[in-house]
C-alpha cells in the first residue's frame, strides 16, 4: 500500500467511501481472507463498495434516529424531574408556613383567651368555684364533692353553680375522683373572665 495526501471527496465518492474503508481494512489487515473473496483495491467504488457502503450508512441512520429518541426521552424525564421537585418543594413550604401560622395563632389564643358574649352575672358562690379552679395545677380538676367540701356547701347546690358554669363555657366538665365522679377544669373564657375582674379597681 502507498500512503497519499487526503483529498476531499465528492457527493458519489462520500457515499462509497464507508465501502472503499471496509474493503481497504480487509484487504490489508486480513489478505488471507480478502484474497480467496477477490476483494481488494479494484472493487473501490463497485457494485461490492456500494453495498458495504449501502448498509453501513442505513444502520448509522438507524443509530443516529434510536440516540435522537433516547436523548428525548432523557430530557423529558429530567425535565419531568425538576417539575415534580419543583412542585414537591413549593408544598413542602406552604406546609411548612401553614404550620407555622398555625402555631402562632394557638400562641395568641394561649396568650388571650376570650368569653363569647357579655359578661356574664355571677353569684358569690359561682365566683367562689371559678377561683378554686384557677388554683389548680396544670392537669388537674376538682370533682363535685371537692369543690362541695372546699365551700363548705351541700352536693346539690355545687352541682347547680357547676352545671350552670359549665353551660356558660366558663368550666368545663372531665372524669375525676376515684369513682368516676365528673370533675371540672376552667375554660380560656373561664380564665379571662376572672383576670378581667381581678384588673378592675375595687370600690369601697
Amino acid at each position: 500500500m502507498v500512503d497519499g495526501a487526503f483529498a476531499i471527496p465528492s457527493f458519489e465518492q462520500w457515499f462509497y467511501l464507508p465501502g472503499d474503508w471496509l474493503i481497504y481494512l480487509l484487504a490489508s489487515r486480513m489478505p488471507a481472507i480478502a484474497e480467496p473473496l477477490g476483494v481488494g483495491p479494484a472493487e473501490y467504488g463497485g457494485p461490492v463498495a456500494g453495498l458495504l457502503s449501502w448498509s453501513i450508512w442505513v444502520a448509522l441512520a438507524i443509530a443516529l434516529i434510536a440516540a435522537a429518541a433516547t436523548v428525548r426521552r432523557f430530557d423529558r424525564a429530567v425535565t419531568r424531574a425538576i417539575a415534580d421537585g419543583v412542585a414537591e418543594l413549593k408544598r413542602r413550604v406552604r406546609m411548612a408556613v401553614a404550620f407555622a401560622r398555625y402555631r402562632r395563632q394557638r400562641k395568641v389564643v394561649r396568650k388571650e383567651p376570650t368569653f363569647d358574649g357579655e359578661e356574664p352575672s355571677l353569684s358569690r358562690d359561682e365566683e367562689r368555684m371559678l377561683e378554686l379552679h384557677l388554683r389548680l395545677a396544670p392537669g388537674f380538676a376538682l370533682a363535685i364533692s371537692d369543690v362541695a367540701e372546699e365551700l363548705h356547701a351541700r352536693v346539690y347546690e355545687v352541682k347547680t353553680g357547676l352545671e350552670r358554669l359549665q353551660r356558660l363555657k366558663l368550666l368545663q366538665s372531665t372524669v375525676g375522683g376515684l369513682d368516676g365522679e365528673t370533675a371540672y377544669t376552667l375554660t380560656p373564657a373561664g380564665r379571662a373572665l376572672l383576670r378581667l375582674r381581678h384588673a378592675r379597681p375595687t370600690t369601697a
